[in-house]
């Protein structure tokens, strides 16, 4: 499944649909997960989740994350404190990031 982002209202009727379906939001939320654990451990972690916020920063054309930024990140996504992000607490980072776009 593709999201595209933008602010058309098919677009917002598709981000609408994925948050009203748990299995489609869990199907967004695994194939997201998937792109940013490189090593298929089934945890992020700080390696891996700064090379995500640097890849998203250089696409958006804002400044990359410093050293804090990262580990301040990890640490509100970790909620279990694993120390890493497991797909569970990812998929609140989604749900949260989808909520924002439908506005």
């Amino acid at each position: 499944m593709v999201i595209k982002m933008g602010d058309s209202e098919a677009e917002l009727d598709q981000i609408r649909a994925i948050l009203a379906d748990d299995a489609k939001l869990s199907e967004v939320t695994k194939a997201v997960f998937d792109a940013v654990d490189e090593d298929r451990s089934g945890q992020i972690d700080k390696k891996e989740l700064k090379k995500a916020m640097l890849q998203v920063s250089q696409e958006a054309g804002i400044a990359p994350p410093s050293e804090e930024q990262v580990t301040s990140a990890l640490q509100c996504l970790d909620t279990d404190g694993s120390g890493t992000i497991d797909v569970h607490e990812f998929k609140e980072l989604i749900r949260q990031l989808l909520e924002s776009i439908k506005g």
